[in-house]
């Protein structure tokens, strides 16, 4: 990385360990990033069609009968070859574990023209989301100082006052507090309004092609308002270390197409090698032959 225009890498590590938050710029390049956000758009109606047409919730990415639905990243392929981008890798890596994989991926646009400045939707993220409706696992409180995942936003168009920054609380990844402690414990309502500004918010920006990169703990929101005409455009994936459980809910469960796998660049297989179809998971290899049964000491 160029130090003189850009943070290197090792000033994005620091600064998301301290304020639990960081934008990594140019992880798509500006003439590229145009044609990954018109494929996106495109492709986000294909998938809320299949998913219709099949009785499946695309929000949880199950089937009707509640099973295990198709991984959105199969309506991603644009964005695929940027997923294991080594300067967002090295970041994740040094904060999570060398050995990462992918737990979801989303579609999250936002409408323009809506003026609602003062709203907000203050939480954290999976796995500790308090008010998690796929009941994909929810941590305790209080939560304990490790991170257990990064939720990385997508910046498919610029992010910013004027067209829908996600808001967030700096340093609160390391809070006991929850805005939304009072979910699964009454007596652990703060007082804190999720719905209102909280002092010390700040709004993060970068431009069309960059990474919003977040501690799932920390308490963000997403915008009020996007006074801006376009809607913003924005991709999550959740990045996490091999040892995090994703036996559950369905956005952890979703298949990955085994011709969508095999058509990945190998790094970005492994983010996504655990839940693809017909693919043993690398977290239990199955024993090699001739091995000779196990004993307890």
């Amino acid at each position: 990385e160029n130090s003189m225009s850009h943070p290197t890498i090792e000033e994005h590590i620091f600064q998301l360990r301290q304020e639990g938050w960081c934008v990594i710029p140019g992880i798509i390049p500006s003439a590229e990033v145009e044609a990954v956000r018109a494929g996106v758009e495109q492709t986000h109606g294909i998938a809320q069609q299949a998913y219709k047409a099949a009785g499946g919730h695309i929000g949880f990415q199950t089937f009707a009968n509640g099973s295990p639905g198709i991984n959105l990243i199969a309506y991603l392929p644009d964005l695929i070859p940027y997923l294991a981008h080594p300067r967002l890798v090295a970041v994740a890596g040094a904060v999570l574990d060398p050995h990462l994989r992918i737990a979801q991926t989303e579609f999250k646009f936002r409408q323009p023209n809506d003026l609602d400045a003062n709203w907000r939707g203050y939480h954290s993220d999976w796995p500790h989301d308090l008010t998690d409706l796929d009941r994909a696992g929810t941590v305790a409180q209080p939560f304990s100082d490790v991170t257990m995942a990064l939720s990385v936003l997508w910046m498919l168009t610029p992010f910013g006052p004027d067209n829908g920054g996600t808001w967030i609380v700096p340093r609160s990844h390391r809070e006991v507090r929850n805005p939304r402690g009072w979910a699964t414990q009454p007596h652990l309502d703060y007082g804190l309004d999720e719905t209102a500004p909280i002092p010390g918010e700040i709004q993060a920006a970068g431009t069309a092609g960059s990474v919003l990169v977040i501690d799932s703990r920390i308490w963000h929101s997403p915008p009020g308002a996007i006074p801006s005409p376009e809607p913003r455009i924005t991709i999550i994936t959740r990045y996490v270390p091999w040892w995090l459980s994703l036996e559950f809910g369905g956005r952890n469960l979703a298949i990955v197409p085994r011709a969508v796998y095999e058509a990945m660049p190998d790094p970005v297989k492994q983010l996504y090698r655990h839940r693809a179809e017909g693919v043993d998971n690398p977290l239990r290899q199955p024993d090699p032959p001739n091995r000779p049964p196990a004993h307890r000491a």
